[in-house]
């Protein structure tokens, strides 16, 4: 009997195995290589957006800040201030010298327009009183800037969007519109395009899913409502970046990677889109020729290389993966760090170190851009008598409570801070003294009218609030303004406790 077939028979079984191995390898590396690519297309869609992201809320923020400042002109102005030639000097001057400003107009609060670039004579004969916007703006009495969809103009043909700012009364009722026009090409999408695979789009859309522009161009989605979309119904209001995998092929055919970045101060959204395919037509292309190298190579050399192929392969996704776990697990603990580094354990509000930090860069803001800002300062009225009489952990309730209703009803854009034992700080942007009382006296009823349960009894706690506005005229540190709101925290207390008193601010003296 001839042993070498039995012999011959495992040869080539072993043969078989190990090229069936060397494609399995094969497989799974070209595999890995898509998923690769695919998070490498992804980056750089996310990279892109976070760049256009910045790009866009920057120009954005130019165009609001001008007109900021006409309607605070206006304001200040009153009524009057809608026929005021110094203000249409100004808006004329804009319309000049700001690139991509086509016009600015002004209408009264019946919506009728009284004052456009486009026309010398005061009567324009024009009304926005159809427009969502001041039916919005009117309604809500809100002072943010809105953003209209896309229009084209009658005129020239060429498409335009508005930013729009509410005008008020200095009783709050509603006095008009300040609507600005600018072109879409203002906020240049079409620059970032070249770093992006063929076929790929960048897409500006409202944060309802209205879509304001987009490179390539497509004019039928001007204005197009996308609200439906996976990114608008379902990712965004779950995070405000991240990456989508759009299969609908709503804009063009095909799976396209969607990433999408809010921007934090305007209510925009910077979509990237990159084909799916052209990552697949890369890969292919690359993996085809892979394909015939090792075809070639398991002629000759299928052994040898499957068994090098193996132990290669093994070594480097172990050192991957154990590389990957190491920094997941140095991410968490520097996260962790971080968290209990700025945030104070009991409240979970910003510490004291990390709330005069961020308080000391807003004050710095607000100096630079001649802006109003505000501190409160908080101490809870007979607390060591709650300690006294209840327990330290009933004052820590207590305190908590406290905190839960501050952050009720304070702002996004507010800081509330611990700045030790029973004494808060709340940092207030963009808000003048006046602006800070009425919030301090908001925060102190409700304090004051929101029960604290201890056991089977209800104990109301109450507050002193000082209050101190940054000094208009004359620099100031962060330390002399939180020093002046204690000051006024102190006279609060002096004068009965479970009220707010305002800082008032002396100029310092020249030494003689």
């Amino acid at each position: 009997m001839d042993h070498r077939i039995p012999h011959r028979f495992f040869g080539w079984l072993l043969l078989a195995m190990l090229t069936a191995a060397i494609l399995a390898v094969f497989s799974l590396l070209a595999w890995r290589d898509l998923h690769n690519r695919t998070d490498a297309a992804a980056r750089r869609g996310h990279d892109t957006a976070w760049f256009v992201a910045r790009s866009v809320s920057d120009k954005v923020r130019r165009f609001d800040r001008e007109l900021v400042d006409l309607v605070g002109r206006i304001e200040m102005l009153g009524d009057a201030g809608f026929d005021d030639a110094d203000i249409w000097d100004r808006m004329i001057r804009a319309t000049r010298l700001v690139p991509h400003l086509r016009t600015i107009g002004l209408a009264a609060a019946d919506g009728r327009v009284i004052r456009h670039t486009d026309y010398r004579n005061a009567q324009t004969g024009l009304s926005v009183a159809g427009q969502p916007y001041y039916r919005l703006l009117r309604a809500e009495g809100g002072r943010g800037l809105y953003v209209t969809a896309p229009f084209r103009t009658s005129v020239s043909s060429e498409t335009l969007l508005s930013l729009v700012r509410a005008v008020r009364r200095p009783d709050g009722s509603f006095a008009g519109l300040a609507v600005m026009t600018i072109s879409p090409e203002a906020f240049d999408l079409q620059g970032a395009v070249p770093n992006l695979p063929p076929g790929s789009s960048i897409s500006l859309h409202r944060r309802d899913g209205i879509n304001l522009f987009r490179v390539p161009l497509l004019p039928d989605l001007l204005g197009e409502d996308l609200s439906g979309r996976e990114l608008f119904a379902t990712a965004l209001p779950a995070a405000a970046t991240g990456l989508v995998r759009d299969n609908a092929g709503s804009v063009a055919g095909g799976e396209r990677l969607q990433a999408y970045r809010a921007l934090d101060e305007w209510p925009l959204v910077v979509e990237v889109a990159i084909p799916h395919r052209e990552i697949m037509a890369d890969w292919r292309g690359d993996w085809m020729h892979n394909a015939w190298l090792v075809g070639v190579a398991l002629v000759g050399f299928s052994w040898l290389a499957g068994v090098i192929q193996r132990q290669i392969t093994g070594r480097l996704e172990m050192e991957l993966s154990i590389a990957q776990i190491e920094m997941a697990h140095r991410r968490k603990i520097e996260e962790e760090l971080r968290y209990w580094a700025t945030t104070d354990s009991l409240t979970g509000i910003a510490n004291r170190r990390h709330f005069l930090d961020l308080a000391e860069r807003e004050i710095q803001r607000s100096r630079r851009y001649c802006r109003p800002l505000s501190v409160l300062v908080l101490d809870v009225d007979h607390f060591k008598a709650v300690n006294d009489s209840f327990g330290h952990a009933a004052g820590d309730e207590t305190l908590k409570a406290i905190i839960r209703v501050a952050v009720s009803r304070l702002r996004d854009t507010d800081l509330l801070g611990r700045l030790g034992g029973e004494e808060f700080g709340v940092l207030l942007p963009e808000t003048d003294l006046d602006g800070a009382r009425d919030l301090a006296e908001r925060l102190r009823t409700a304090i004051a009218a929101q029960p604290v349960a201890i056991g089977e009894t209800e104990v109301r706690a109450t507050v002193s609030i000082g209050c101190a506005s940054l000094a208009e005229v004359e620099d100031e540190e962060g330390d002399a303004l939180f020093a002046r709101a204690d000051q006024a925290l102190y006279r609060a207390k002096e004068g009965g406790r479970n009220r707010v008193e305002g800082a008032v601010w002396q100029p310092r003296t020249a030494p003689a």
